[in-house]
């Protein structure tokens, strides 16, 4: 089971009604990206605490679930304050190439500070929502929405795989360190090539073995969610 999954089952609000939980996403996304500065500060921070609170996760752990999104933000924010002029006091950190200026636009710096509050209150609100609400919940609530029926299998069976190719890379990666697979660069390279093909296998014996599972049971081209 996945970290986050077992959060999901096991916090204080498990028995809340879901439908009532999304309502509270979605009014936290909204918040996260109104105008209103301040007001999402105060929404970013009291989302965390609650967050925290309710699932009984460790701050370490909490905000170690971050550092997968912050390499994402950091090239947003590339993206929008870096650019060229010919007027290099317009720029911070300026440097020349050719006959312009590369640098941070000082007039763009506050547009990336606002950009970064809204994305990480829209965050913090997915987490609040993944780490108290199980996976059958959720489906619950996109079934309760009249999402279509072949959005709703195709979420299921994503869901699935990933717990296959988790459990399969753990397994694969824990072999090789056993066997010294990552002592030097040569190795770990060679390991990981070793890793990612053995991954692509199991995950396609898997599928096999599930498309098997679901002729034996007449499947006949429909989840009953």
């Amino acid at each position: 089971m996945l970290s986050i999954d077992k959060y999901a089952y096991e916090n204080r609000i498990v028995n809340w009604s879901p439908k009532f939980k999304a309502l509270l996403w979605l009014v936290g996304i909204m918040l996260a990206f109104q105008p209103i500065q301040w007001l999402k500060v105060i929404v970013l921070v009291a989302v965390v605490a609650i967050t925290i609170y309710l699932t009984k996760v460790s701050v370490k752990r909490y905000f170690s679930w971050f550092y997968p999104i912050i390499p994402f933000v950091i090239l947003s924010i590339v993206g929008i304050v870096v650019t060229a002029s010919v007027h290099k006091t317009s720029l911070i950190w300026p440097v020349k190439v050719g006959s312009v200026y590369i640098g941070m636009a000082k007039v763009m710096m506050p547009k990336a500070g606002r950009m970064v509050l809204q994305c990480m209150t829209a965050i913090v609100c997915t987490y609040w929502f993944a780490l108290t609400t199980p996976f059958i919940q959720i489906l619950q609530v996109l079934k309760a929405a009249r999402f279509p029926r072949v959005m709703i299998e195709v979420t299921m069976l994503m869901y699935r795989f990933i717990f296959i190719f988790i459990d399969a890379f753990e397994q694969i990666r824990q072999a090789q360190k056993l066997r010294f697979g990552y002592d030097s660069l040569s190795l770990m390279i060679r390991s990981s090539g070793i890793l990612a093909k053995m991954l692509f296998e199991q995950v396609i014996i898997n599928y096999e073995m599930m498309t098997k599972a679901l002729d034996a049971k007449l499947y006949d081209g429909d989840f009953y969610i």
